[in-house]
């Protein structure tokens, strides 16, 4: 875990140091946004740079992830999330692994409580403007999400704003069995 900080933080300072912008969006909004939080959404993938001009495009079917999309960042939900998601924080979803090397698409929801572990995301998928995703398990307990992108793009270049960027079903399970699902909509922050 701590060398996937030190590349975070690496990844961080290099994006930095290059010149680019980071979105404040949250900041300006009000969200919390605690130094864990501005790590994690500091996971980009920059192999996929959209060329001068391009901007953020409706979600179709025959995008791909790897010709034209980015989908690095961090997802806060609209509303917090209350009852039995109340623990969640937010979602990240990166396009490199721990040691800042292009991978598949990872992510994890992240708790609000610092000390709790992360629940990593278990082969998520993209399919056309679909997200869908479980996570490991742990102490019982585990996540799954169905939900589809009002756009898509390259976000780290043209982040797409504060409205909802991802929306759909969050479930909760526990030794496997669902105990709670509830709607929820996402909008994306690329840094803090």
């Amino acid at each position: 875990m701590n060398r996937f900080l030190l590349a975070v933080a690496a990844i961080a300072v290099i994006t930095m140091g290059c010149g680019k912008k980071a979105d404040t969006s949250k900041a300006a909004s009000g969200s919390p946004a605690d130094s864990q939080s501005q790590a994690a959404v500091a996971l980009v993938d920059t192999s996929h740079a959209t060329p001068p001009g391009n901007t953020t495009t409706p979600a179709t079917a025959g995008t791909t992830l790897a010709d034209s999309v980015d989908l690095s960042g961090a997802y806060f939900p609209i509303d917090k999330f209350t009852g039995e998601f109340s623990e969640l924080d937010f979602l990240a979803l990166a396009t490199i692994d721990e040691n800042a090397k292009p991978a598949p698409l990872n992510g994890f929801l992240r708790p609000k409580k610092q000390s709790a572990k992360d629940y990593h995301l278990v082969a998520p998928k993209v399919s056309g403007s679909d997200l869908t995703f479980t996570t490991e398990s742990i102490s019982g307990i585990s996540y799954s999400f169905a939900g589809t992108f009002t756009k898509l793009g390259d976000f780290s270049a043209n982040p797409p704003g504060t409205d909802p960027i991802l929306k759909g079903t969050l479930k909760k399970m526990k030794d496997g069995a669902m105990v709670a699902e509830t709607p929820v909509a996402f909008s994306y922050s690329a840094g803090g």
